[in-house]
């Protein structure tokens, strides 16, 4: 009898045993596909941005690779194009953070998704830019070299685009001084990628400037003070016949 009982109680024990040691595995393989699940999940939320976009109007667009990777490029009128490459990741919900590779852009972009529209938003050295997304996938090479035919085409009126230098420096100048100079006569000179804007040659009065896609770079009077501006900031707090009238008298 004794050893029946011992017998009955081990195995009792063994089965005890056995049934705990499966509860550990159904607990492990329930933990194990949660964490799948997870990050699936989140592949399937970073895979929604992936693609490409465009800014027809402004001239800009971006590649994001499925692999992290990327490219931004911008078509400049003025000066060289940017091309960057860069590198993505999932922050938030529709929210990504992009770094480019290029010493100008000196903070990480935030990328928002809403819908098929793409928002890049960054610090005062950053101009928002809004993207499309693209239903087929878009050759950036092409695209700039379409976006700088197209500039060549209206060539003719490029004197009078807001990104012409000496447009930009008459409303630099005109905004900064609040209104008509006193004379007649005004000089645009460049330096490499920068230019000057002064009244006549009175150096004191002059506006050195910088643009790269709507933003402009400027200081006054030999100033090391840099401040920033956008073009469309520049197009609303100018009068644009007043300007047409100093463009005139730009040599």
């Amino acid at each position: 009898m004794k050893a029946t009982k011992i017998i009955g109680t081990t195995l009792t024990v063994l089965a005890l045993l056995s049934l705990a040691g499966c509860g550990d595995n159904n607990s492990q393989n329930n933990a194990s596909g949660k964490q799948s699940s997870s990050a699936t999940s989140t592949k399937q939320a970073a895979a929604l941005v992936v693609g490409t976009y465009q800014n027809s109007s402004k001239g800009s667009a971006v590649q994001l690779n499925s692999n992290g990777t990327g490219r931004y490029v911008y078509a400049d009128p003025v000066n060289s194009d940017t091309n960057d490459q860069l590198t993505w990741k999932k922050t938030g919900n529709n929210e990504y953070t992009l770094n480019f590779a290029d010493s100008d852009v000196t903070s990480p972009i935030t990328a928002r998704l809403s819908g098929n529209q793409l928002t890049l938003t960054g610090d005062s050295n950053w101009a928002t830019d809004t993207l499309t997304k693209t239903t087929r996938q878009l050759n950036l090479d092409q695209f700039l070299a379409k976006k700088h035919d197209s500039g060549n085409e209206s060539s003719s009126s490029q004197s009078n685009s807001s990104a012409d230098p000496r447009r930009v420096g008459a409303m630099l100048f005109q905004y900064t001084y609040q209104g008509m100079p006193g004379r007649e006569t005004f000089t645009c000179t460049q330096n490499g990628d920068s230019y000057t804007f002064s009244e006549g040659n009175d150096s004191a009065s002059g506006i050195t400037f910088k643009v790269k896609g709507d933003t402009v770079r400027y200081s006054v009077g030999g100033s090391a003070d840099q401040k920033m501006i956008s073009i469309g900031t520049l197009q609303s707090q100018t009068d644009a016949a007043q300007i047409d009238g100093m463009m005139q008298n730009v040599h």
